[in-house]
């Protein structure tokens, strides 16, 4: 009797339900009325300018005008403690000076930390910043949205990944979701969408794996207009911390530009072969 009762339980389809077949969804309806011809483009003007820092070498290495572009976006990987902090401080602290709206959003180290960084480097202390860690109460996707509302012509962001692990946490997102927040937000301040209606430019840190491979979604590489990688040479090739785009839609790829934290005062040098 028993034997029939499974057999009878079996043919019901209890146990592991039956795989579901692939449904294909119904076709959106898309409008087209944003098909446009080439000639007929129309940019504000203020997108096409550049921010430069004064760093000749620098301004030189970012883009063929010369500093960072308006409306773009720079994703900046590279080496565990090679000073990718360090140095793109600089670069916002300098752009600063050039009378321009800058912001730091420190989603991985507080103030304790960041302090001792503007006791070696005082003009570090000149750049409005935005630590994460004091805003805990608070939503993370609401605190973002509303201080690069306040509009900013380039913001430093230290790192994606801590923001966007922020933004999961306190929405129940997966990470699909929270990165795909995360390029609508750029893209909306590239358009000027802010208060000040700044066209603003995002220089954004993301974590390596231990290969040193970018972490992410493709469609978070999509989002940059060029890629930094800051790399440390081979003690045999003299150790040297430097700089290179892997991809830049406005300026050289390649080009290695040499900097040195040993002193007060960071420093920069193209790497001889490397600079045409």
């Amino acid at each position: 009797m028993k034997i029939e009762k499974r057999i009878s339980e079996k043919k019901k389809g209890r146990g592991r339900p039956p795989k579901m077949k692939n449904v294909t969804p119904l076709p959106s309806l898309i409008n087209f009325d944003k098909l446009t011809k080439l000639n007929s483009l129309e940019i504000d003007s203020r997108m096409l300018e550049s921010m430069k820092s004064g760093i000749r070498q620098v301004d030189e290495l970012f883009s063929f005008e010369g500093g960072i572009p308006c409306a773009t976006n720079i994703m900046a990987i590279g080496d565990p403690g090679v000073g990718k902090t360090s140095m793109l401080l600089d670069i916002l602290a300098s752009i600063q000076k050039q009378d321009r709206k800058c912001l730091f959003i420190s989603a991985e180290m507080g103030r304790k930390q960041m302090y001792k960084y503007t006791q070696r480097f005082k003009h570090f202390g000149t750049v409005t910043t935005l630590f994460t860690s004091d805003y805990m109460e608070y939503n993370t996707k609401d605190l973002i949205e509303q201080v690069l509302d306040l509009g900013f012509d380039c913001v430093l962001m230290d790192s994606m990944a801590e923001v966007v692990d922020g933004v999961r946490d306190d929405n129940n997102w997966d990470r699909k979701t929270a990165e795909a927040w995360l390029v609508d937000a750029c893209i909306r301040n590239n358009k000027g969408e802010n208060k000040e209606n700044k066209f603003t430019s995002f220089l954004l840190i993301q974590q390596v794996t231990k290969a040193g491979e970018f972490v992410g979604s493709n469609k978070l590489k999509h989002l940059t207009d060029a890629l930094l990688e800051m790399r440390r040479k081979s003690d045999r090739d003299g150790g040297n911390a430097y700089m290179s785009f892997q991809k830049n839609r406005n300026g050289k790829v390649e080009q290695e530009l040499s900097f040195d934290l040993s002193n007060k005062k960071i420093t920069y040098g193209f790497i001889t072969g490397n600079e045409e």
